[in-house]
This record gives C-alpha cells, sequence and structure tokens, in this order.
C-alpha cells in the first residue's frame, strides 16, 4: 500500500497555513468570531486588507495544482524520496514567501519576487517531468 506520505504531509502543512490565512482575513475584516478571540483596537486600512486577500487567494491558487503534480508523481514511484522533497520544500518557501510579503509588508519585492520564481519552478519543474513521462510511453 502506498502511503503518499509527501503528499500527505504537504497537503496537512498548507491545509493549517491555509487557515491562518483565512483567520488573518476574518481579524482583518472584523469578524464576529474573531472579535471573540482578538482585541480590534484599530482601523484596518483597506490596501492592508486587500494585499491579505491577495495573500490568501494567490496561496489557494496555486497550492492545488502542486499538490495535484506531486500526488502524480508519488504515485507514479518512479522519482526518489529526496528528489520530490526538495522541489516540494522549494514550493513551500515560495508560497511562505509570497504570503508573509502580502500579509505583512507593505513592500518587500525579495519575497514576493523568490517566492514566485520558487512557485514557478516548483510547478514547471513537475509539469515537465510529468509530461515527459507520458510523451515517453
Amino acid at each position: 500500500m502506498t502511503t503518499f506520505a509527501l503528499t500527505s504531509g504537504f497537503s496537512g502543512f498548507f491545509a493549517l497555513f491555509y487557515l491562518f490565512l483565512s483567520f488573518r482575513i476574518g481579524y482583518l475584516r472584523g469578524s464576529p468570531v474573531m472579535k471573540l478571540i482578538f482585541a480590534m483596537k484599530e482601523e484596518i486600512p483597506e490596501k492592508k486588507l486587500n494585499r491579505n486577500i491577495r495573500a490568501h487567494g494567490n496561496f489557494s491558487e496555486y497550492v492545488p495544482i502542486f499538490l495535484i503534480l506531486l500526488l502524480c508523481l508519488e504515485y507514479e514511484n518512479t522519482l526518489s524520496f529526496n528528489y520530490l522533497l526538495v522541489i516540494s520544500l522549494i514550493f513551500s518557501y515560495g508560497r511562505l514567501a509570497h504570503a508573509i510579503c502580502f500579509a505583512f509588508f507593505d513592500s518587500n519585492p525579495f519575497l514576493r519576487i523568490s517566492g514566485m520564481l520558487c512557485t514557478y519552478f516548483s510547478i514547471g519543474v513537475f509539469g515537465v517531468t510529468l509530461l515527459a513521462k507520458v510523451l515517453m510511453i
């Protein structure tokens, strides 16, 4: 039985980070649920709210496709665990860096650019790898 350890582990990690981003949006919007947990003392600027919404949205746009690619490659079981792990860690850095940039900084070009480059690189590598495997059949 295949356990899909990488897909399971990264899915769990991404799910928790997604919840963190979701709760942050709720807090910034002044959600009644968040007001029960946290005291809201300040008015949140619309620009800050919009940046956090994009951090959340961008995360939710890229993570599912990556997890599907990882699952496909892990299911095939033809690549080394370490190879899949390294690419998954690069992707994780990319998503965390980008989300942190948008959620906590007005501007941080290093986090934004490195985050997107790592995201594109990881999805590209997995996409090309899967395509190559299909075309070699």
